[in-house]
């Protein structure tokens, strides 16, 4: 059987961590952590504990600490918008990617993508666009869309996010799927992401259907996991 046993002083260190993580990302301390005693008696737990967490957020560049100053929140803290509860306007989720389109061309149908769009020809129109909420790079979209039936997004105007993209372009939207994981940053994507090469980076497979139910495009998406927090709010 599988041991499950942990020691009480890594849950509290691996508790303490997430907990931390989880304020400094909603902004609970914009500008400055408490001193490490007030820590230790906020989530009453040893002063040692604190230090061990702080630690381990200031490896991966989410705070850092120095003497004279404290603990200060870095700028790699994710920036939060709503992206997952896509309350529905006129037919178009309302969120915004703060998208910078930055290439939309017509390209061969790589085989990848026509295994997904399975009416698409051989040429498809491939739009690329990065979400930008700050003016950093939260990360990088490309899309593969059927032609001639995405003829008209060449001049449509993107909106806040692939949704408004395709309503400006007159297209109905039925149903969409996500394939959402994580993988680790290569060279190339890191440098795109202006992030640490081998970081942490979330996936998505998006695949949009028309109102017809047919498969409309195909995109993948990296998003840095240091400047993106999803917020989502199920209905009873």
């Amino acid at each position: 059987m599988t041991d499950l046993s942990e020691q009480a002083g890594d849950a509290a260190r691996r508790r303490l961590t997430l907990l931390l993580r989880a304020a400094i990302t909603r902004g609970d301390y914009p500008d400055r952590l408490p001193t490490d005693d007030e820590l230790a008696a906020a989530y009453d737990v040893p002063r040692a504990v604190v230090r061990d967490a702080l630690t381990a957020l200031s490896d991966v560049g989410i705070l850092t600490r120095t003497r004279g100053m404290g603990t200060l929140p870095t700028d790699n803290r994710p920036a939060s918008f709503n992206l997952l509860s896509m309350q529905v306007e006129g037919g178009v989720p309302q969120y915004s990617m703060h998208p910078r389109v930055i290439d939309i061309a017509t390209v061969p149908t790589p085989e990848m993508v026509a295994a997904r769009l399975p009416t698409a020809g051989a040429e498809v129109l491939r739009v690329e666009y990065l979400s930008m909420p700050d003016e950093q790079i939260d990360g990088v979209s490309t899309g593969f869309f059927v032609l001639p039936k995405a003829e008209p997004l060449r001049t449509a105007d993107f909106g806040d996010n692939v949704y408004s993209f395709l309503a400006a372009a007159g297209l109905a939207v039925s149903a969409t799927d996500f394939v959402i994981g994580a993988i680790t940053a290569g060279d190339s994507l890191a440098l795109r992401l202006r992030a640490r090469a081998a970081s942490a980076v979330l996936f998505l497979e998006q695949t949009i259907y028309d109102d017809a139910g047919d498969p409309l495009s195909f995109s993948v998406v990296a998003m840095r996991g240091d400047r993106l927090a999803v917020f989502s709010h199920a209905h009873g």
